[in-house]
């Protein structure tokens, strides 16, 4: 396990949460409404203190397990974990161009019809959702190594904050079209390890114990001295490419199964969208015809 998954997920989820805020505050500040910003900090705040809240609840539930219950318990979390990281992933997809105009349009709506109170709401349910996302994701990710885990959770967020003011104050200035495209590519393929991680777990907890439990042994031999390879999958290079890609010497076939499946149904999901998308922007330019003037 390295700091560098739960890193970058934060810093995504951090990033999320600025452009988040940094929308409404400009649309406030445009329509000279700057005076309503405090509302916009207090749903932020109690989406905050929710999600620390949410994370403290799910911690003491985790304490209650034991043995292969605690197994279970862990693969259930890794595997919703992955679900949520896909759909996250998926929206973005299909709703990133749109985001900006979307949230000033609500902003819009709330401050014409609750003023104050619609955009406190608004802050917190859009922020508690990423909250939320990094809770059961930090989460999913302790299983294997807490330490790392909050230590690249933690980096991540300090990164968010800076490039959020950054892209606030107008600063900093980087391609957020670049950086969630290859920050999708990553999360992919980390979660395509999560759910086969989380279907270990799960069969080591006495559950979905369906085909072979090992398809095959690629683990290096361990050397005399007790120490790990470097391709194994405890080793160095094994270890890094376990704990970001999913990789495993000895998986199960439903592992196998799961890992294969989640990565064809997402690529999928990203072709027909494409198209999909494409197809609308081919169709948007035949509609436009050109004007002649008669001399």
């Amino acid at each position: 396990m390295t700091i560098m998954a739960p890193l970058v997920i934060s810093l995504r989820e951090g990033i999320e949460v600025a452009l988040i805020i940094a929308v409404m505050m400009s649309y406030l500040r445009k329509s000279g409404q700057m005076s309503l910003s405090r509302y916009v900090m207090t749903g932020t705040a109690m989406a905050i203190v929710t999600s620390v809240g949410i994370a403290l609840l799910m911690a003491a539930v985790w304490g209650e397990f034991e043995g292969p219950g605690l197994d279970a318990f862990e693969g259930i979390v890794i595997v919703a974990a992955a679900v949520l990281l896909t759909t996250m992933i998926l929206w973005m997809w299909k709703m990133g161009p749109r985001i900006a105009s979307d949230i000033e349009a609500s902003i819009s709506r709330r401050t014409g019809v609750r003023g104050g109170i619609g955009l406190v709401l608004l802050s917190f349910t859009l922020i508690l959702r990423e909250g939320t996302e990094l809770v059961l994701f930090s989460m999913a990710l302790a299983v294997q190594d807490a330490a790392q885990t909050y230590i690249g959770v933690t980096l991540g967020l300090l990164l968010a904050l800076v490039a959020g003011v950054g892209i606030y104050q107008g600063s900093l200035r980087i391609s957020l079209r670049s950086f969630f495209r290859w920050t999708s590519v990553f999360l992919v393929l980390f979660a395509a390890g999560m759910v086969a991680y989380g279907i270990q777990e799960l069969q080591d907890g006495g559950l979905l114990l369906i085909g072979p439990l090992q398809v095959w042994d690629i683990n290096p031999l361990v050397f005399p001295d007790g120490s790990y390879p470097l391709l194994h999958e405890n080793g160095l290079i094994g270890g890094l490419a376990k704990a970001l890609f999913g990789y495993d010497g000895n998986p199960s076939a439903l592992m196998v199964a799961g890992y294969i499946s989640y990565l064809f149904v997402v690529s999928t999901y990203y072709i027909v969208n494409r198209r999909r998308v494409n197809g609308r922007a081919d169709s948007s330019e035949r509609q436009v015809t050109p004007v002649s003037t008669a001399e």
